[in-house]
């Protein structure tokens, strides 16, 4: 997406909204404690989630999937580290709680991360291949190969200069 398309700048504004959100949003819950009110089974269940403090380790995580995201730094891992949690809010507000105002973040957390995913997702290209075979982080450069017969190719040889090697 090149930057003379307007819809390189609408990405840029969503990823910078969602960003803002998630980080504001475990600021919010760090810096007071902030739990918002939620009705019924749907309340019961965030409880729970606190009681085993797992709803603690979301917000700290969106401080840091929200930095990620808003920096543009890492921006696709801290979709992808979000996504999990996206789906359960959207779940947990949208056919749980269905109050109006979880009727509103619910879907609005899903359709955000779900464009900036599908936005980025050119560069998880690797991931639609049928088969793959192991690659270690370190060696991620060879994902960047064309495969060749099932092997990833080598870089080509390049010869050196003989007549820059001749002078001393």
């Amino acid at each position: 997406m090149s930057k003379q398309s307007p819809w390189y700048y609408i990405i840029q504004w969503i990823r910078c909204y969602f960003g803002a959100h998630l980080l504001f949003s475990g600021i919010r819950y760090a810096a007071t404690g902030y739990v918002p009110e939620i009705p019924g089974v749907g309340g019961e269940w965030v409880q729970a989630n606190a009681n085993i403090y797992l709803y603690q380790m979301i917000k700290y995580l969106e401080i840091v999937t929200g930095l990620l995201i808003l920096s543009g730094r890492f921006t696709l891992l801290g979709l992808i580290l979000e996504f999990p949690a996206t789906v359960n809010i959207f779940w947990l507000n949208t056919f749980i709680v269905a109050t109006p105002r979880q009727l509103f973040t619910g879907p609005q957390e899903l359709f955000l991360n779900g464009v900036l995913l599908l936005a980025y997702s050119g560069w998880m290209a690797a991931v639609l291949r049928p088969k793959l075979e192991p690659l270690w982080l370190w060696e991620g450069w060879r994902a960047y190969r064309p495969i060749v017969n099932g092997d990833i190719a080598e870089a080509p040889k390049t010869r050196s200069n003989p007549i820059a090697s001749e002078v001393h």
